[in-house]
């Protein structure tokens, strides 16, 4: 009967905990450890703080621990929740106040619970994760950097105020931000996927392999554009926008500032 209900729940589309997962939660730390499959994404969401992400040494399971740091208030106002996608992705979550939830796409609601915001709660949840070869990535925060180094599968990272840096091994990449800058260095691309590193208010560095080939787009409005690829000419750009083939082109890539730089260096590979 168990078995039928979980097949049901899954055919449905509802999230249901995976039975090898472990999870506490002391009031100050969280910890999940659980199985992703490959080819799926763990899928962080943090609204006040920062998500660090590294490369699992060894095993198949993705770590999660993340701590609770409070300056002002109660730790108690900040729960987490994990569930798992029939897709196979899993969602953690980090979630102020009770009105706030998790869902296949991250946290929803508004933190008003309570009138804690009028009480001047001050609470951040800091995010280290491990992820094993295989797994992509999804980060999404609010007040706080994200940094993955050294996964070798696809990682999508968006904050709002914030730095993003990244290095892989292989796979595609997106980096976004408004407040921050945006460093990444690319590793070896296997497919075509579009990527687009973007901000507002801070400078974009992309390093990617000589042998990179894609249809490029680099802008900025209050900056300067550079290129260590042979782009008409190598060196500083008069220009605020280029468009330019490198290597056989293909996948697009877009990289992208308002206030700020924007640099397309060679990493090596």
């Amino acid at each position: 009967m168990r078995s039928r209900l979980a097949v049901t729940l899954v055919a449905a589309g509802l999230a249901v905990s995976s039975p090898l997962a472990a999870q506490t939660d002391d009031g100050t730390t969280f910890n999940w450890s659980g199985p992703v499959p490959v080819g799926r994404a763990i899928r962080l969401h943090n609204m006040n703080g920062s998500i660090r992400i590294e490369r699992a040494e060894s095993g198949s399971r993705v770590e999660v621990n993340a701590e609770r740091k409070v300056r002002r208030g109660n730790a108690k106002t900040v729960r987490f929740e994990v569930r798992t996608r029939a897709d196979g992705d899993v969602v953690v979550c980090a979630l102020w106040g009770e009105d706030m939830r998790c869902t296949d796409d991250g946290s929803r609601g508004s933190y008003h619970s309570g009138g804690n915001w009028s009480r001047g709660d001050d609470i951040e949840v800091v995010m280290r994760v491990r992820v094993p070869d295989g797994v992509k990535t999804v980060a999404r925060s609010t007040n706080g950097g994200i940094s993955a180094e050294g996964l070798s599968s696809e990682v999508d990272a968006s904050t709002t105020n914030g730095d993003v840096n990244i290095r892989t091994s292989g796979g595609y990449v997106n980096a976004t931000t408004t407040n921050g800058s945006i460093s990444a260095s690319l590793g070896r691309l296997t497919s075509d996927e579009p990527m687009r590193f973007t901000t507002t208010n801070g400078s974009v560095t992309l390093f990617a392999p000589p042998s990179l080939s894609a249809d490029l787009e680099m802008a900025t409005v209050n900056g300067g554009l550079s290129s260590e690829f042979p782009i008409t000419m190598t060196g500083r750009f008069p220009r605020k926008s280029i468009k330019a083939t490198l290597g056989q082109g293909g996948r697009s890539i877009i990289v992208r500032t308002t206030n700020g730089d924007v640099s397309l260096k060679r990493n090596g590979i």
